[in-house]
Order: structure tokens, then sequence, then C-alpha cells
């Protein structure tokens, strides 16, 4: 896994894709979700709750678009606004969206959601991007490899 060992409190720069998912959640499951809320724009990183990151499918679907990880608390996440309000999220998670507020708790201060999230196919998935605007962003981490920014995802393909 691609994992950047960071916390949502070092800000990436950009597009950030949040997840939501439930047991069961396959790498068609989450690569739907990406595709449908990023519809063609580059995302930069990827972010879900840190006790669901190293799911097998998750961690191979991370693997498969070479984007960082961010791994949000689920304390972090409780602390966003979000715009969806799902009552299973909310008794689960304490939070009306896991997608939405990953998205923007690892995104950092600034950070708006490009829509609401969305619903993979098979329902097992949810992704939500949230923007950091140029204003807002911090310098890449100069310690760590270069990251690929380009993949099959951010250009709109699907598998």
């Amino acid at each position: 896994m691609k994992d950047t060992g960071r916390s949502a409190a070092e800000r990436p720069a950009g597009v950030i894709a949040g997840f939501g998912f439930r047991t069961g959640a396959s790498v068609q499951s989450f690569e739907d979700a990406l595709a449908q809320a990023a519809q063609g724009r580059e995302v930069t990183a990827i972010a879900t709750l840190s006790d669901k990151a190293a799911t097998p499918a998750f961690a191979d679907f991370i693997r498969a678009t070479g984007l960082p990880l961010y791994r949000v608390t689920q304390a972090e996440a409780q602390r966003m606004d979000t715009v969806t309000h799902s009552p299973a999220s909310q008794a689960a998670r304490q939070t009306g969206s896991v997608a939405e507020a990953v998205a923007l708790a690892a995104a950092g201060r600034g950070a708006r959601l490009s829509g609401v999230r969305v619903i993979s196919q098979d329902r097992k998935a949810t992704c939500a991007l949230a923007v950091v605007e140029a204003s807002e962003t911090c310098a890449p981490d100069k310690t760590s490899p270069d990251k690929k920014t380009s993949n099959a995802f951010n250009q709109g393909e699907t598998s």
C-alpha cells in the first residue's frame, strides 16, 4: 500500500477522494465510486478511516492507483460537517457521511466538497471529493518519493 504514514493533520494539496465502505467492498466498488465522483478530474490523494485502511480490497485499490493514502481517525471525521446525513453512517461512525468527512479532514482547513458523496453501483463503497484551493495548499513533502498523480481514474477511464 502506498501509505504516506501521515495523519489528516498533514494536509495534501489538490483533490482528495474520501472513501467510506462496507465489509465486502471490492476493488471494483472503489473504482466505480471514484470514477463517478471524479468525473475526469485529477485526484491527488485518497483518504479513509484509519481502522479501514488495511482492508485487503482497499489496500489493493490503493496500490493500483499509486496515490498517497491519508488515514483519518474517527475523532477527526466526527468533527467535520457533512452535506449528506445517512442514518446508517451516523449510527455506525457518528458522522453523516464517512466519505465526505474523511475527504474534508484529510484536505484540511479551507477545503470544500466538490459535491455530495456518490455510492458505488453495488452500494458497498462511497466516495466524496474535497478540494483544497491553491492558496490553502501546503508545499509537497520533499522527503517522500514522487507520487504518481496521473492514472486511469484521473483520466476518466474505468475498468
